[in-house]
C-alpha cells in the first residue's frame, strides 16, 4: 500500500495506492461523518456526476473515498474560462436539482444539528476553485464535501461566483458583470444583480459560521483561522465592497441597453 500526504485547508487527506491496485483518499472524519456519507450515497443513487463515492472506514477511522481525477485551482491566483465557469455552474445546477429529493430530517452537519428549514436544501457549502477537480481546463467535479449542511441553494452558487468570477480579487467591473450574467443564465431562476447581492450575503454568512466553529472547537475551522485564511478572507471581502458599485453600474448600464433595444 503506497500512501501520499495531500496538503490542505483543514489539515490534508492521504492518496493511497489500495492492495488491489485502486487509488483512493483517506480521510478524517467528524461527528457529520455519517450526514456527508447518506448524503453522497443519495446523489450517487440520483446519477449525479463529478462525485466521489464512498467506501468505508479503514483500520484508524478515516473514510475511504474515490479519488477524482484532474487538479484543483487556487482562486488567489488562477483563473477559469468561461467554458469551464458554465459546465460548473450547470454542474451545480444538477446537483441542486438532484438534492431536493433528499429530506433526511434532524441531521449533525459540520454547522450543528439542523433540518431542512422551508426552500432550503443541503447544499455543499464550500464549491470554491479549490474543490474543484479540473481536467483539461475544464470542470470534472467537487470534492470536499465536510461542509455540506442544509442551505440556501443561491448561497452556494454565490460562493462558487466568488471564487471562479472571480469576485474575491481585482477583476475588471466590465468582466465581472459579464461572467456574473453568463453564471446567472447558465444556473437560470436568478440575474446577475441578484446574484451579487447573493455574494455579499454569502460571505457574510461564512464569517457567521466561523465565528461559530470557532466556539465549538471545530479542528477544521481552527486549523484556517491559524493559517491566516480567515484574516485573508475578511480583507478580500472589504476589497470587494469597495468595487461592488462599479459593477452594479455596469449591470445596470447593460439591462438599460437591452430594455431599449427590446423597445425598437
Amino acid at each position: 500500500m503506497e500512501r501520499e500526504h495531500l496538503p490542505g485547508g483543514s489539515g490534508g487527506v492521504w492518496r493511497v495506492r489500495e492492495a488491489d491496485g485502486v487509488t483512493r483518499v483517506h480521510r478524517p472524519t467528524g461527528p457529520w461523518t455519517p450526514a456527508v456519507h447518506a448524503l453522497l450515497a443519495f446523489l450517487d443513487a440520483r446519477g449525479l456526476d463529478g462525485i466521489p463515492r464512498v467506501h468505508g472506514f479503514d483500520g484508524e477511522g478515516q473514510e475511504i473515498l474515490d479519488y477524482l481525477p484532474g487538479r484543483t485551482l487556487d482562486p488567489e491566483v488562477d483563473s477559469v474560462d468561461d467554458a469551464a465557469l458554465a459546465a460548473a455552474v450547470s454542474w451545480l445546477r444538477r446537483f441542486h436539482d438532484a438534492v431536493r429529493h433528499f429530506t433526511p430530517g434532524v441531521l449533525e452537519w459540520r454547522q450543528g444539528v439542523q433540518r431542512l428549514e422551508a426552500g432550503q436544501v443541503v447544499c455543499h457549502n464550500d464549491p470554491g476553485l479549490y474543490n474543484w477537480m479540473v481536467v483539461d481546463g475544464t470542470f470534472a467535479g467537487m470534492i470536499d464535501w465536510d461542509r455540506a449542511g442544509p442551505g440556501d441553494p443561491v448561497d452556494d452558487l454565490a460562493f462558487m461566483c466568488w471564487s471562479s468570477i472571480p469576485l474575491l480579487r481585482e477583476t475588471a467591473p466590465s468582466d465581472a458583470a459579464r461572467r456574473l450574467v453568463l453564471a446567472a443564465e447558465t444556473y437560470g431562476g436568478v440575474t446577475a444583480q441578484q446574484l451579487l447581492i447573493a455574494v455579499e450575503a454569502r460571505m457574510s454568512l461564512i464569517s457567521a459560521r466561523w465565528r461559530d466553529g470557532i466556539e465549538r472547537g471545530d479542528p477544521g475551522t481552527l486549523a484556517l483561522r491559524d493559517a491566516g485564511i480567515m484574516d485573508r478572507h475578511h480583507r478580500r471581502v472589504e476589497e470587494f465592497l469597495r468595487r461592488r458599485t462599479e459593477i452594479t453600474a455596469v449591470l445596470e448600464a447593460e439591462g438599460a441597453l437591452q430594455n431599449e433595444e427590446e423597445a425598437l
